[in-house]
């Protein structure tokens, strides 16, 4: 008989557990975390010390870091995308099966939002690769669905003090009553909140819905926030845009290995009025450092 409840429990004191365990014990966690999303709205509201992480994409071993840094610290907000793109062999599996561990570990400490990589179940991205590496390291593709129904039942976006947090957008023309109404797989909404950028990025996708400073103004002030903390684009990586309101972060070697930026996590503990008060460390070195943000 599977003892799930040691294996979340051994989870945070030996991450490596995770590339131990087999399809069935994979299996019997995810079914655990499920109802855990499942009270969580698409918008979670979040007060106290808040760390953010951006897009990890694989890197288990900056993961581990990270949380052996930041998970005393208060909340841990991760902002999405965290398979695909990975560095080492089983890096998606290992990365996103350790989180969700977590997350059954510390339900009301860590929050996982979709990134436009767990959304790939409604809109397709590349590269996807988590499907064939799942069928790769367990010889079928049951487990994936598995991890697709915890995809579809992660939240979208945070509201943490007065930081609003998504993986990439924001929805324009929604005030707070609407935001806290939306459902988790609304189309519209997950394509706007995964998928957008802001029109100064020289990134281009083919989805989502582009904002400018007056777009990001007229939402944050309706919704009485002051910043957006995103990740989901990396020429944007350590940058600061629209008059220090939209900050952009990535907490994966991949990107940093690529010359952009650095392993950044943002850290606030208190309401804030520009990205210029949030406080940034990089993991770079492999030693925490304090990061200086430019900002355009």
């Amino acid at each position: 008989m599977i003892d799930v409840d040691n294996i979340i429990d051994d989870v945070i004191n030996n991450p490596d557990i995770v590339a131990s365990l087999d399809e069935n014990e994979i299996e019997q966690c995810l079914e655990r975390v499920i109802p855990l999303f499942g009270k969580e709205k698409a918008l979670v509201e979040l007060k106290g010390n808040i760390s953010f992480v951006g897009d990890t994409h694989g890197d288990f071993e900056t993961t581990k870091s990270v949380v052996k840094r930041f998970l005393d610290a208060g909340h841990l907000v991760f902002l999405g995308d965290y398979i695909d793109r990975e560095q080492i062999k089983w890096g998606s599996i290992y990365n996103v099966t350790y989180l969700l561990l977590l997350k059954c570990l510390y339900p009301e400490k860590i929050f996982l939002l979709k990134g436009n990589h767990e959304c790939n179940y409604v809109i397709p991205c590349f590269p996807y690769e988590f499907e064939r590496e799942v069928i790769q390291r367990y010889g079928s593709s049951r487990l994936h669905t598995k991890y697709v129904e915890v995809f579809s039942s992660m939240p979208l976006m945070v509201l943490a003090n007065n930081i609003f947090a998504s993986h990439g957008g924001i929805l324009k023309g929604t005030n707070l009553e609407q935001l806290r109404k939306i459902g988790k797989n609304d189309l519209d909404a997950i394509e706007s909140i995964v998928w957008s950028d802001p029109v100064v990025s020289p990134t281009f996708r083919g989805a989502g819905d582009p904002f400018n400073e007056e777009d990001l103004t007229k939402f944050l002030d309706g919704i009485n926030a002051s910043v957006f903390i995103r990740g989901h684009d990396y020429s944007a990586l350590g940058f600061s845009v629209y008059g220090d309101r939209c900050l952009t972060i990535f907490s994966s070697r991949r990107y940093k290995e690529m010359g952009n930026g650095g392993i950044l996590v943002a850290r606030t503990e208190k309401g804030i009025s520009s990205a210029s008060d949030v406080i940034i460390e990089d993991f770079s070195t492999e030693e925490w450092m304090s990061y200086k943000v430019a900002r355009r």
